[in-house]
């Protein structure tokens, strides 16, 4: 559910900056900061996923979650 959660918010922090791309120059304070957020999350919190997404899959001898099936879910 972590993993799910990081990327599918930098997912919306990507569509955000693109709309704060557009519209900066309207309001650079409110969309300066749109920018610096998404910078922020795609730099700190974002790599997190790579280390979720190896917990996940880099089991010993199917062990742990790749010894369920998908019936099993």
């Amino acid at each position: 559910l972590k993993l799910a959660g990081i990327v599918l918010g930098g997912w919306q922090m990507a569509r955000a900056m693109l709309v704060a791309q557009q519209k900066h120059a309207q309001d650079p304070s409110f969309y300066g900061a749109k920018l610096a957020t998404a910078q922020f999350f795609a730099e700190h919190i974002l790599p997190q996923a790579v280390a979720l997404e190896a917990s996940i899959t880099s089991t010993k001898g199917g062990e742990g979650m790749l010894a369920l099936t998908e019936d099993q879910f």
